[in-house]
């Protein structure tokens, strides 16, 4: 990078009437010492649920082939089957993780109460367990404390905490309290963009863009940035526009009428449009990662079992079967796993945007995505199977990460924490032990 003429401090920032939005990396906050600034860039986690588990037909069924969740392969030599697809574009940066659980949860008793301890390893017994452990997107986030404006990002569709046996939230602090997690879009928009006047506020509730009031101060920034610098800006601030056109639309389904809503599920109107919904989501934590506004996010995409609040959302999106009837009918019909598969290729597919988006952010000497670990997985592989999650880690290749492959592990061997260990280490937290870990290095996964 050449040197700069302007000098541009690494916490920047554009403000306006009540406005302060924090700036992406720029070459401009190199001056020169290139080098330096490459270090000072942020690494990131983000920790994904997905509940029910996935489709795993047995080998002599006819859709084994093809909808079957696991790779053909292995190592380096494998290949994604018909439900993720969408994924193979980024093959390269994705390793896929079989073999691995939490061996405290398989005499849980309910399969159910799993996610609660899917990011903490704390064992979970149905009627007995009362209270939780920390969960690793806490104790990285602790380690991180102050760095940034906010501490962590805990969302999940339903917002919330639930309760030990139906968590809403995958975060829990260092006394095993859950966290609230976020699930209005309105509302993490603005903590995210600290709209703390009254004028700013009310034109958040009036849904109007809260851009305008940083409009002067971004054009006259934008005049001193170099061409190339000019245009991460210009992306920058386009993704925060189209981020405000997706909330606007978020009460679209007040129009197609209130009794399409299941009437158990207390949803906020932006359940309407389910994939808008996630990918907003996955919006917000790609824009407070691309500012430094959080280092460690967590989503709840879906919470377990038959009763949860999001138990529709496969119907919402055309599917004839609810996400408990996928998992539990599979094996009951001729087309069940092709079935449970579409539900897997549409959480393939946001996963997939998430990345995408990530990855094609440039940011130093890489992409954004070089310096994100992205974590998704569920807390069961087949119904009520408390063995062999379906783990995907994808990022982070100068985080250390030997992306590209796919791994199996030996479950009487190894276990989930040992993973999380390893994830922590590279998100520079000097940690040995993590729950139930074992002190195995992970060291295919990790350089």
């Amino acid at each position: 990078m050449a040197k700069k003429s302007w000098h541009l401090p690494r916490r920047a920032f554009l403000r306006g009437t009540g406005i302060t939005l924090a700036l992406p990396f720029m070459n401009a906050m190199a001056v020169g010492k290139e080098q330096q600034a490459l270090n000072a860039l942020p690494k990131r986690s983000a920790f994904i649920f997905f509940p029910n588990g996935v489709s795993l037909p047995k080998e002599t069924d006819p859709q084994f082939e093809d909808w079957y969740w696991f790779p053909r392969g292995s190592g380096r030599d494998y290949e994604f089957r018909t439900s993720q697809q969408a994924l193979n574009p980024f093959r390269d940066d994705i390793s896929v993780i079989s073999g691995l659980s939490h061996p405290l949860n398989r005499n849980s008793g309910d399969a159910h109460v799993n996610p609660t301890g899917f990011l903490t390893s704390k064992e979970m017994i149905k009627g007995k367990t009362t209270h939780n452990s920390i969960s690793i997107d806490q104790a990285i986030s602790n380690h991180h404390a102050g760095k940034t404006r906010i501490a962590s990002m805990p969302l999940s569709s339903v917002g919330g905490v639930g309760n030990i046996a139906r968590t809403y939230t995958l975060s829990f602090d260092k006394e095993g309290r859950g966290i609230p997690a976020w699930s209005n879009l309105k509302e993490i928009y603005e903590q995210m963009y600290g709209a703390s006047s009254p004028a700013a506020q009310a034109r958040l509730r009036e849904k109007q863009s809260l851009l305008s009031d940083i409009h002067a101060d971004a054009k006259d920034f934008r005049r001193k940035l170099g061409r190339e610098d000019q245009t991460t800006l210009d992306e920058y601030l386009e993704a925060i526009s189209g981020l405000e056109k997706k909330i606007e639309n978020d009460r679209l389904w007040v129009q197609k009428g209130a009794a399409s809503a299941p009437p158990e599920m207390n949803l906020d109107i932006e359940f309407t449009d389910v994939e808008n919904y996630i990918r907003a989501m996955y919006d917000l934590m790609f824009l407070a990662f691309k500012a430094d506004l959080t280092r460690v996010a967590t989503y709840q995409i879906a919470s377990e079992g038959g009763t949860a609040p999001t138990n529709n959302l496969s119907k919402q999106i055309g599917m004839k079967k609810d996400l408990h009837q996928l998992s539990h009918s599979a094996a009951k019909s001729a087309e069940g796993f092709k079935d449970w598969g579409l539900w897997d290729q549409f959480v393939a597919k946001q996963l997939a945007y998430f990345i995408n988006r990530m990855k094609e952010t440039r940011e130093g000497d890489g992409s954004m995505l070089d310096r994100c670990l992205v974590f998704q997985g569920a807390a069961t592989s087949r119904v009520h199977d408390n063995t062999n999650f379906p783990l995907i880690l994808a990022g982070g290749k100068k985080m250390g990460h030997n992306a590209g492959q796919f791994v199996t592990y030996n479950e009487e061997k190894n276990n989930l924490a040992n993973l999380f260990v390893r994830i922590a280490n590279a998100m520079d937290v000097p940690m040995e032990k993590f729950g139930d870990s074992t002190g195995v290095s992970m060291d295919e996964l990790f350089s």
